[in-house]
């Protein structure tokens, strides 16, 4: 689980309706070229499909997406190149770089406002089956190196964790807190 890269967070908007695909194209588009810190490629619309990605901004190391998987609509984040230290240093990292991102769409002027994410609920996917089974073993492990960030992330608030073991998913917790703390705290904490 050490060598585990390939990490997917994704927080929930609180209104489904807030962003719709169109929006998040448009954004994403504007991101491209505006992003210092990463390489953003291209924009794509996936919102014929009933769920999944609605739009999909694809960049070298990481994409976003505006995402209804499971008929929630969110921000996914999802890691695809290898990235520096430790498997705790790696999700911290995913976290951030989801809450940054939930930051960014919650202050675009165009959107008036209008959209917040659900900071107190997040899902987490381990998007490489050989090297985290989906079985408790594989969350336990996962959970070793998750628990320090979410206790850093929550500020020592409790929250919940679930996983759905069905044998045909990815590892994958879905983590509950009971916290009023918008995005810009919880980043906030992360830099602590």
């Amino acid at each position: 689980m050490e060598s585990l890269q390939r990490i997917n967070v994704k927080f929930y908007l609180e209104d489904p309706a807030s962003l719709s695909a169109e929006e998040a194209f448009r954004i994403f588009n504007s991101w491209i070229p505006t992003t210092p810190d990463e390489v953003l490629i291209d924009v794509a619309d996936y919102s014929h499909l009933d769920e999944g990605p609605q739009t999909l901004l694809v960049g070298h190391e990481a994409n976003y997406s505006l995402d209804n998987h499971s008929a929630e609509m969110g921000l996914l984040y999802s890691r695809k190149q290898p990235a520096d230290g430790d498997l705790t240093e790696r999700l911290a990292n995913a976290f951030k770089a989801a809450l940054a991102a939930c930051r960014r769409l919650e202050e675009e002027p165009s959107l008036a406002g209008k959209v917040k994410f659900r900071s107190g609920d997040v899902f987490i996917v381990a998007n490489d089956r050989l090297n985290a089974t989906n079985d408790d073993h594989g969350e336990n492990t996962l959970r070793a190196a998750l628990d320090p960030v979410l206790a850093q992330l929550f500020a020592g608030a409790e929250y919940a964790v679930e996983r759905d073991g069905a044998p045909q998913l990815r590892l994958n917790l879905r983590i509950r807190c009971q916290t009023d703390a918008d995005t810009a705290t919880l980043l906030g904490n992360l830099a602590a």
